[in-house]
């Protein structure tokens, strides 16, 4: 394989659940100068690990982002909310892509990984830079909230949203912090009061949640 000029090849190994993904970043990585890619298994020390979102937003919560073999976590996602971006990159993964970027910026993260940077995709960067207030809900969360004030699990939010079992977990997460509630019941009631949560949404939703507790 070719090395780009005399230093050793950039080691990385890549775990993404979703296989067209995965085969993707693969193919892409492994045709770049300098870069060798093994097995997440492989003895070889690995330099960077690129992951899928829901990976490195578990590894985050575990606080196990930082790896004791020194090797930098990069996250290749389709979504990511930023509320659960900040606190992975808190908590030590050094980088996020959307799998919408151009195919030279995965491989310009792995490498400004491997130089010891981090890396935000431009969208993301943007994100953050422009998102709401606190105590306000993106449009995704505000759509979750409708999901979770009628009593849907995490399961159900993602399978009707179309997006992780993850990802609708963070979701629920930063709903929670930044309505500053410690129940589901509580977030809607404080969503309401703000005018974040549509009435009559809620009010068939408190029906449901009766009903469901009658039977």
């Amino acid at each position: 394989m070719k090395q780009e000029g005399p230093g050793p090849a950039i080691v990385v190994s890549t775990t993404i659940q979703e296989p067209l993904l995965q085969a993707g970043v693969r193919a892409v990585l492994e045709r770049e100068p300098g870069i060798r890619v093994v097995e997440e298994t492989s003895e070889h020390p690995v330099d960077v690990a690129v992951v899928d979102g829901e990976r490195a937003f578990a590894l985050a919560e575990a606080g196990l982002a930082r790896t004791p073999s020194g090797h930098r976590v990069l996250a290749v996602t389709r979504t990511a909310p930023i509320d659960a971006v900040r606190n992975a990159l808190r908590q030590g993964v050094q980088g996020f892509v959307l799998s919408t970027v151009p195919l030279h910026e995965l491989v310009d993260a792995v490498r400004t990984l491997a130089r010891g940077g981090n890396y935000l995709c431009q969208t993301l960067t943007w994100e953050m830079a422009t998102g709401p207030a606190e105590d306000m809900l993106t449009p995704r969360e505000a759509e979750v909230l409708q999901l979770l004030v009628q009593g849907a699990c995490n399961k159900s939010i993602a399978r009707d949203l179309g997006i992780a079992v993850g990802t609708a977990k963070w979701h629920v997460r930063a709903i929670m912090m930044k309505l500053d509630a410690s129940t589901r019941t509580q977030a809607a009631s404080i969503a309401l009061s703000r005018g974040l949560l549509d009435a009559a949404g809620f009010a068939g939703a408190a029906a449901a949640a009766r009903s469901r507790t009658a039977a």
